[in-house]
């Protein structure tokens, strides 16, 4: 089963993305306000991807399977997804509790992912090998 990742209040498409940049989130729970300049504070390690890479990320995020949601989500990683220079949206992912909260201008969203998943196990390899924890 697919998701359908367009964030539904706010019609944020993934399609439209052509890079992603990969973010660290070390030891730290994301504020309440979440976007964007809050946010960003946070952040203690970027790596932008593009072309081939970024579409196989894009790929395997979209493609997580639906999971679970627990309690806790203190996330080591998240994504940030643009169209050329635009940031269409930022989600940040927590292999303990399967949560990916989506920010957008207009607030957040979450959606819950079985962490045991092939695309969620492909994306956490690719997610180390970039950031290693």
């Amino acid at each position: 089963m697919k998701w359908n990742w367009n964030t539904p209040a706010w019609e944020t498409p993934i399609g439209k993305a052509d890079g992603v940049e990969l973010f660290c989130l070390p030891g730290s729970i994301v504020p309440e306000e979440g976007w964007p300049d809050t946010f960003w504070r946070h952040v203690s390690e970027r790596h932008l991807l593009l072309g081939v890479k970024a579409q196989r990320v894009i790929r395997l995020f979209r493609e997580l399977e639906p999971g679970e949601s627990a309690r806790c989500h203190f996330p080591p990683w998240g994504l940030a997804f643009y169209e050329w220079d635009t940031l269409l949206f930022a989600a940040t992912l927590c292999y303990e509790c399967n949560n990916a909260y989506i920010y957008t201008a207009q607030g957040k969203e979450l959606r819950a992912f079985d962490p045991a998943g092939p695309n969620a196990a492909r994306l956490r390899d690719v997610l180390k090998q970039h950031l290693p924890l």
